[in-house]
């Protein structure tokens, strides 16, 4: 890896040379302003934080603070006894409700529909109640702990308080819908990995669970999902915030549960039936949308950072959703979102714009602007998240992938989002189009892709406790695997497809049927 000058640029060698790093090279006309320092008419957001000190639910004032619910009180609608807010909404609020009233309104639609279905009525196996501690179930405590030690990393990726880990499970005492969230998560996930099952049943930190099933994820879901439809009328900021981290988290489920429906008609499946699925889904990213979309949420966005640590990882799942499904990001990504945050943040919403012009705008000016703000994005990542350790691939001695070492999750994900966005706006430039553009600039373009691509997979390799690496990964290989005809390395790409299989619990139907 050579430096030259301070400023840098992610870039790579030609195949021919080898398996290289990220290396830096000088950029040109680079604006030393903020890529996001536009004028906005919403005032600047502060990064969640650094601002303010994360308070547990104990450390609040108890007179604001959500109250458990008895064991076996049926489940109220929020927002009941708040009265009413004699704040105005602002115009942009007002704007943005309409632009999601319509999705949003299918979505209630789908909340009645699934509530008043047969299943919605299906009690669970247990009686225990989430609102009080310690859980009574060993089931639930299960699943609960592998939420915690399990999954809580992957919304926690670009967070540096880890908001899901910390904040979310203690939330979770005091909001049942938030509980029984984790649980749906946890049960939808932990019955999909090979590693846990047994004759028996599950078995999950030496506690046998035999009754545990795909079902009981679909159970839970609908225990949750009365909780939206009187958000907007919330005015405590705690609750509100539970309301916005319990669809985040469904939704997280909802992209385990999209693939398996195309998996229920190739014969595929993983053994959940038709009939134990709510018949009409309920479209979670419309909710989430229309809650960050709302006044409430408007307001107390810049002072709650659980509103703001869902708020990313909800651009991080439309991130997934548009790569894997090619289409546009649905969920507000205005600039103004990237005022104050993170640089890891802000990363994060360079590349859901970049996925929104691959899949909507497709402009030429668009196209200008993204580059330039990404070009900065990367000279100021790479001050920032420096690997701490590089190593070329010895194609002599067969390596395919560099080693590439980084200090933590968050950067890891930083870097692979910096060259998925670079990846997408050089493949697709919409400049080198026509028979003006040589032969020869086009294989030059296609090995700087496969070489990002190799990048990606030899960093996801080097992590093996961040299992999301092997997710961004695919995203490039998904897009561009077939700009591989080596078959060398189209058989180490498959090594990896199979490391992402085993690695997480998500359907990988697609990269597989590439690289057979």
């Amino acid at each position: 890896m050579t430096k030259d000058g301070s400023a840098g640029r992610l870039e790579s060698a030609d195949v021919s040379q080898g398996s290289t790093v990220l290396e830096a090279r000088s950029s040109t006309a680079v604006n030393p302003a903020s890529p996001f320092a536009e004028t906005s008419s919403l005032p600047p957001l502060q990064v969640y934080g650094r601002n303010e000190q994360v308070q547990s639910p104990n450390t609040r004032n108890h007179a604001t603070r959500s109250q458990p619910y008895p064991p076996n009180q049926q489940w109220q609608p929020s927002g009941q006894n708040t009265p009413p807010s004699t704040t105005p909404q602002s115009d942009l609020s007002s704007q943005s409700q309409d632009v999601a009233g319509g999705a949003f309104r299918q979505g209630l639609n789908a909340i009645d529909q699934s509530l008043n279905s047969p299943i919605g009525h299906v009690p669970l196996y247990g009686p225990s109640d989430p609102g009080y501690f310690p859980l009574t179930d060993p089931q639930e405590a299960c699943l609960f702990r592998y939420f915690v030690e399990e999954l809580s990393h992957w919304f926690d990726l670009c967070d540096e308080k880890r908001h899901f880990q910390l904040v979310v499970p203690i939330r979770a005492k005091q909001h049942p819908s938030l509980m029984y969230s984790i649980f749906a998560l946890s049960a939808r996930h932990l019955t999909r990995l090979p590693k846990y099952k047994t004759p028996g049943g599950i078995l999950y930190q030496g506690q046998l669970l035999p009754n545990l099933t795909p079902h009981d994820a679909v159970k839970y879901t609908l225990k949750c999902i009365p909780v939206f439809r009187d958000f907007h009328t919330i005015r405590d900021g705690e609750r509100l915030e539970s309301i916005i981290a319990t669809a985040v988290i469904l939704r997280q489920l909802e992209e385990i549960d999209d693939e398996d429906e195309e998996d229920d008609r190739t014969g595929t499946s993983d053994g959940v039936s038709e009939d134990t699925r709510p018949k009409h889904q309920v479209n979670f990213l419309a909710i989430i949308d229309a809650v960050l979309r709302s006044a409430s949420s408007q307001s107390l966005f810049r002072s709650r950072t659980l509103i703001q640590a869902a708020y990313w990882m909800a651009v991080r799942q439309e991130i997934f959703h548009s790569f894997t499904r090619r289409h546009p990001p649905q969920l507000i990504i205005e600039p103004e979102y990237g005022l104050g945050a993170s640089k890891a943040n802000q990363i994060v919403l360079h590349t859901a714009q970049v996925a929104k012009w691959r899949w909507s705008d497709g402009s030429e000016k668009e196209w200008l602007r993204l580059q330039k703000q990404g070009e900065q994005l990367e000279e100021e990542a790479l001050r920032e998240f420096q690997p701490f350790f590089i190593r070329k691939a010895d194609r002599a001695n067969g390596e395919i992938f560099p080693t590439i070492w980084y200090s933590s999750a968050l950067e890891v994900t930083s870097m692979q989002l910096c060259i998925i966005a670079k990846m997408v706006l050089m493949a697709e430039n919409p400049f080198l189009g026509g028979q003006s553009t040589s032969r020869a600039r086009w294989r030059e373009i296609e090995n700087q892709v496969r070489q990002m691509i190799l990048d990606l997979c030899g960093i996801s390799l080097c992590h093996p406790a961040c299992p999301p690496a092997l997710v961004h990964t695919a995203f490039g290989m998904e897009l561009y695997g077939d700009f591989f005809t080596d078959q060398y390395e189209r058989k180490a790409l498959r090594g990896v497809v199979e490391k992402f299989r085993d690695a997480r619990a998500w359907p990988d139907r697609k990269l597989s049927s590439m690289f057979q």
